[in-house]
């Protein structure tokens, strides 16, 4: 009967172990560097809908207009759903009418 090797089946089992550490390191950086990239364009997308929902009531022209101005508040409705449609999809670039 051969001896069992303890000291050997030890740092074997430690290696594995680090290595195992290590991948599972790896796939959290990477999934959360996805998470963070997601995130980011989404606040983005929101950001640039925000500013693009405010833009109307920062750009007054004091100059006399030509024709009445209608009151409608479709535009409105219009720029907030843009804006939360672009913070709530996965693809904030996207589109579709």
């Amino acid at each position: 009967m051969t001896p069992i090797d303890i000291p050997s089946i030890e740092q074997q089992a430690r290696e594995l172990r680090a290595a195992e550490i290590h991948r599972v390191h790896g796939l959290l950086a990477e999934r959360s560097a996805q998470m963070v990239s997601l995130a980011t364009g989404s606040a983005l997308a929101g950001a640039h809908a925000f500013d693009a929902f405010l833009r109307p009531f920062f750009s007054w022209n004091p100059q006399a207009r030509a024709k009445p101005l209608a009151v409608s508040i479709e535009p409105t409705l219009e720029r907030m759903n843009d804006m939360a449609r672009s913070l709530f999809s996965w693809n904030p670039q996207d589109r579709r009418s």
